[in-house]
């Protein structure tokens, strides 16, 4: 049932940039009524990309909008921002309705005081520029993550452009809504699996605004549509009482259908309809599913251990411009690296991420937007005690959210501002897995910051790998899109930088040879992070549930016009190590050691193999294939791969005679598993030949 009014306010406003914040409410109001202001901008946007470049301040929004009678009667009138950046204040027609701090949060306004059925709305929102020595980076005061603050966003970390291209605005939907009896201000679900008898509690617990002048009892209808296509029917009779109320329900489903990552189930969703006389209809998805992490690190999906293979992503430095298309495009990618985890660094990122993660069974490991350090004082940690709080509301009935995260790399911080977070997130939401930080221990940097990627045989920083990886330069053509011609042929290093690459690391450390010109630079680059990545994963899953339990490679794709980590540039573009990510992360995998390259035709193939199974289900009658340049010259009997496990074959088992006529050059050898006839998986590498000339 329909009986809510809901009005967008999207499209043209008036605006007027304040930088120093000088200007108050009066004289905004006198300059737009006398024609004085005239600039408009589109809400929603992030103000650089509507052409305030490197602006920081405060700029004013201003609106004109008229309601309706059948409006205007309604007793409940709400304003509704879905995203702004950063700091709101909000009057209606000469009142202040609010303040109010935040990027990513969905915020409600009751503005029955104050509205007319003509009216002027105005909003000053403020994103500032941090004091750089003082206050930014060590003792910031916003709570924007790596949105102001990161190696991965224009700027860098430079003290003079790090917080270039603020991303500032109203970058979401606005909007107002009426009801005339009770207004659902936000509905919670989860669930409690029952798997002796089969069965999973549901738990309802919504937030609601009653204009009602007593409490009535009211039937409650919960209509559940399963993935099936089944429809179950539950009702309720509730006291609904007046003012802000919370009302909770509960009811049982039989044989669920549960909600599983990808590769070793279905995503299943339920859409559920909530429904009474006194409010609109309210409809979301829902999946029902258990997380846990035990005490040795291991994680668990609906009882079921499950190996991490995930990435980090950052899918825009600007949440305006983040489209359907794109996200989805985003998820996919991952899925199709073989990943079943993202975790979304360091910030909170828009519902239709996590809508998109929920449907194609990608679990997510959120980040609170807290990057590296911040303020030590009380009043920055109880603002950010309220924002992690609000982060934990807005998206609890996500399924794929798996993991809460309080703190990105907080060092010292970890022992004092991460606690009241971690208590916080834990006060909001018991379903989930709440870590206190994903911290300096866990972010494997070898082979780019220091040492070299040899340094992965040890399996460094588990037993859950947050970080791990290394740049590598975009392909030619989207190199054009970020530098001029000029600057790639004759590399400007400085441009570069800006656009976050990071030469010491690049050459000094990781020894990546320039080349004769920037295609081979970029040749080179490429050809680093895909082996490093490679070498990274195999050790890795190499010592699966052996001390090391889930990895998390850095990191996906590019936010903005960058030169970084990432295995996708920002134009979708897919890098060499990209296609390394997606063999090394298959479920089931053959990783290969080849402890020796060169050979003399005739001799034996020196390899050691593992048969990693991440999957929950066996495989009989298998074989390993061995292929030489197109050809099968060789099969082993395995037998049963089972379920969930990791076996090692040395190479004193591998029987393998190199032909003694092969020529002297590279060749191609090609590794699969097979199951009867069906290919399970396939690795490959090359060798080569050299003359015996003894």
């Amino acid at each position: 049932m329909i009986l809510n009014e809901k009005i967008k306010l999207n499209g043209s406003w008036f605006y007027k940039t304040d930088a120093d914040s000088k200007l108050d409410y009066e004289s905004v109001r006198r300059l737009f009524l006398s024609g004085k202001i005239k600039d408009e901008m589109r809400v929603p946007s992030n103000w650089q990309l509507a052409g305030l470049n490197n602006f920081s301040g405060a700029v004013w929004f201003i609106k004109k909008f008229n309601v309706s009678e059948k409006f205007f009667a309604k007793r409940i009138k709400i304003l509704k921002l879905k995203g702004k950046d950063y700091i709101a204040d909000i009057w209606l027609n000469k009142s202040f309705v609010r303040h109010h701090e935040g990027y990513f949060q969905t915020f409600n306004c009751d503005i029955g005081k104050f509205i007319l059925k003509q009216n002027l709305l105005v909003v000053k929102i403020t994103s500032p520029f941090e004091e750089p020595g003082k206050v930014w980076p060590l003792k910031k005061k916003l709570i924007k993550g790596i949105f102001n603050h990161h190696d991965c966003r224009p700027g860098a970390w430079d003290p003079k452009h790090g917080q270039d291209q603020n991303t500032g605005g109203i970058w979401n939907d606005v909007l107002i809504e009426s009801a005339d009896g009770v207004w659902l201000e936000s509905v919670r679900l989860d669930s409690k699996i029952n798997y002796a008898k089969n069965y999973a509690d549901v738990n309802i617990k919504a937030d609601y605004l009653s204009a009602l002048s007593k409490s009535v009892k009211e039937e409650i209808v919960a209509e559940v549509l399963s993935p099936d296509g089944k429809i179950f029917e539950h009702r309720f009779n509730e006291t609904i009482k007046p003012g802000m109320q919370t009302f909770k329900i509960s009811f049982e489903i039989n044989n669920p259908f549960l909600w599983w990552s990808w590769d070793i189930g279905k995503p299943d969703l339920y859409r559920i309809k909530i429904s009474s006389k006194l409010f609109d209809d309210y409809k979301t998805t829902f999946g029902i599913r258990e997380v846990k992490l035990d005490d040795e690190q291991i994680f668990y999906l609906n009882g079921k251990r499950l190996f991490l293979r995930g990435t980090n992503i950052i899918p825009t430095q600007f949440l305006s411009d983040l489209t359907k298309k794109k996200i989805e495009k985003q998820v996919t990618l991952i899925r199709e690296a073989k990943l079943n985890v993202v975790r979304v660094h360091a910030h909170v990122n828009r519902d239709e991420f996590y809508d998109e993660c929920d449907k194609q069974g990608i679990l997510v490991w959120q980040d609170f937007a807290l990057q590296w350090t911040y303020d030590d004082s009380e009043e920055f940690a109880k603002n950010a005690v309220t924002q992690i709080k609000e982060m934990v509301r807005q998206h609890y009935n996500h399924p794929s959210i798996s993991f809460w995260c309080c703190h990105n790399e907080p060092g010292k911080q970890i022992e004092t501002l991460d606690k009241k977070l971690f208590n916080a997130a834990a006060s909001e939401d018991k379903t989930r897995v709440i870590r206190i930080a994903s911290n300096y221990e866990e972010h494997a940097y070898d082979g780019w910051y220091w040492g070299d990627k040899e340094h992965y045989a040890a399996a460094p920083m588990g037993p859950l790998v947050t970080e791990f990886g290394a740049q590598g330069i975009p392909e030619i053509s989207s190199l054009k899109k970020i530098l001029s011609l000029e600057d790639i042929r004759k590399p400007n290093w400085e441009k570069w930088k800006y656009h976050n690459f990071q030469y010491e690391q690049t050459f000094q450390i990781a020894g990546v040879q320039k080349g004769k010109n920037t295609h081979e630079l970029i040749r080179n680059s490429q050809n680093y992070q895909a082996e490093l990545l490679q070498t990274a994963i195999d050790s890795y899953r190499r010592k699966r549930f052996n001390g090391i339990n889930g990895i998390f490679q850095f990191m996906m794709i590019d936010c903005w016009q960058s030169i970084t980590w990432s295995v996708v540039d920002y134009y979708f573009k897919k890098k060499k190590a990209y296609f390394a990510l997606q063999k090394t992360m298959q479920p089931v995998y053959v990783s290969v050691r080849v402890r020796q390259k060169k050979y003399f035709a005739g001799a034996k193939l020196n390899i050691d193999c593992w048969l990693i199974n991440d999957l929950h289900e066996s495989f009989s009658n298998c074989k390993l294939a061995f292929d030489l340049n197109g050809k099968i010259v060789n099969e082993m009997e395995m037998g049963t791969v089972t379920e969930d496990s990791i076996r090692f074959i040395d190479w004193e088992s591998i029987h393998l005679i190199l032909p003694k006529n092969l020529k002297a050059g590279k060749h191609s050898v090609e590794i699969f598993l097979k199951s009867d006839k069906k290919i399970l998986t396939a690795n490959n590498f090359e060798i080569e030949i050299e003359r015996d000339t003894r």
